[in-house]
């Protein structure tokens, strides 16, 4: 299979397509930080991994410039996005699953 330039990945609507990868980027990034801020304000295990599924969110788009820019080839490109989302919910369980079983028990335990 042949690398993806930019023009055949983003097709007819090239320029529609790489705004809304500009503003995932974005909007990606300052979820990320803000996250993070939380994180650092807060410093629990569930909102470090919030921070991390936020960054895993904000990966993606960037995945999707590598791509257009034929960094990284096509199958590759769907892997890791595919390998993002997975990552994305797995955090996310996994922070829900430790705020309302974990967190509680070191509550009700006094630690």
């Amino acid at each position: 299979m042949t690398p993806l330039s930019i023009g055949s990945h983003l097709g007819t609507g090239g320029w529609d397509i790489a705004a809304v990868v500009v503003l995932s980027a974005v909007a990606g990034a300052v979820l990320c930080g803000l996250a993070l801020a939380a994180y650092r304000q807060r410093g629990t295990r569930a909102y470090l991994l919030i921070a991390l599924a936020l960054t895993a969110l904000f990966v993606r788009p960037l995945v999707a410039v590598l791509s257009g820019f034929s960094v990284v080839s096509g199958p590759t490109h769907h892997l890791l996005e595919h390998a993002l989302d997975t990552l994305f919910v797995v955090l996310v369980l996994g922070a829900v699953y430790y705020a309302r079983t974990v967190e509680k028990r070191l509550d009700e335990e006094g630690v």
